[in-house]
């Protein structure tokens, strides 16, 4: 038993000096965090809408919203919009009233049923923003007349402040990135070799980087309630057809000797 706790004693002791060497040997690092941001002209817009039926009976709600997502469809035909311009999110079920409790526990009775979808609007229709918005108003109207209603809520705390019912948004925004994070290095490195000067040594490189994109998923909407937005398959978000902001941000550590 005394030479099983001595070897155990022995055992304990090496791996306690190698872990240390092991830190012992790690190459000295300054740690900088800096952010990047590009701005990308939208090449599609979104119009974010939904329709929404009410009834004590769930069932009774499903078989009206169903009827009203049948006549969005219809309408949108007849207006020229395409299969692939539309999506439909699918039937979500919840408590009438929003859910609301009100004081002493009581709310509305019956079930909202609500399908959210969104129309893309893409290429030469971008151009010309006066037709645009006129096109965007003549849809509003025209599927307001079929019990469709705005999907209004914010998109995006950063590159908003507010909310619209449409979004604009680029649809690869892999090129934007890579200059929002070239951007972000060039702020990293002066922050690094600042540091160094008040340490009395010199930067010699960069021993690891980690980049973080910031869209829409970072900036505002973590913790809100499923919405109309969660279903767009597009990161970043605007209000501004001129300008879809794409920030990163770059975590880098630097040697110095």
């Amino acid at each position: 038993m005394k030479k099983t706790c001595f070897l155990l004693l022995i055992a304990l002791i090496c791996t306690g000096t190698l872990s240390l060497s092991a830190q012992e040997n790690q190459k000295p690092t300054i740690s900088v965090s800096a952010d990047g941001k590009a701005s990308a002209k939208a090449d599609i817009a979104i119009v974010l809408m939904s329709v929404r039926s009410t009834s004590p009976l769930a069932a009774d709600a499903l078989e009206q919203n169903n009827k009203k997502v049948e006549d969005v469809k219809g309408r949108l035909t007849a207006l020229g919009y395409k299969d692939t311009q539309v999506k439909f999110t699918g039937n979500r079920f919840a408590p009438s009233g929003a859910g609301i409790f009100y004081p002493g526990g009581q709310r509305p009775t019956g079930f909202d049923v609500y399908n959210n979808f969104y129309i893309s609007i893409e290429g030469p229709e971008l151009n010309d923003l006066m037709q645009f918005n006129k096109r965007v108003s003549l849809l509003l109207d025209e599927l307001s007349k079929v019990g469709a209603s705005p999907s209004n809520m914010s998109i995006s705390s950063i590159s908003m402040g507010g909310s619209s019912v449409v979004a604009f948004a680029v649809k690869d925004p892999a090129p934007y990135e890579k200059q929002a994070m070239l951007q972000a290095l060039d702020k990293a490195r002066p922050l690094a070799d600042e540091i160094a000067r008040r340490m009395n040594v010199q930067v010699t490189g960069i021993e690891w980087t980690t980049v973080t994109p910031s869209g829409r998923g970072v900036t505002g909407m973590t913790g809100m309630p499923a919405s109309a937005l969660d279903d767009v398959p597009y990161e970043y978000l605007s209000s501004s057809l001129d300008e879809v902001p794409v920030r990163v941000r770059v975590d880098a550590r630097y040697g110095y000797k």
